[in-house]
């Protein structure tokens, strides 16, 4: 039987973000969408809305010395 999916804790989203600021530390630049994209994808039932996983991905790239993009020019 799979096992059933859990809502993410806060914990769990910033390390997600970790992983994909990790993942893109070539670059000097960060999308907001890019990545927001790819935390739902990680974890579908992250109960944040759109502007607090935002804020979240802003606040975590800042504090790294990434730029941010905040266009969504991502599909």
């Amino acid at each position: 039987m799979p096992a059933l999916a859990q809502t993410p804790t806060l914990s769990d989203v910033r390390q997600a973000i970790v992983r994909c600021l990790i993942d893109t530390v070539d670059r000097p630049c960060i999308s907001i969408s890019e990545v927001s994209h790819a935390v739902r994808r990680m974890y579908p039932l992250c109960e944040l809305t759109d502007w607090e996983l935002g804020d979240l991905i802003a606040r975590s790239a800042i504090d790294a010395g990434f730029a941010v993009e905040f266009g969504a020019d991502v599909p």
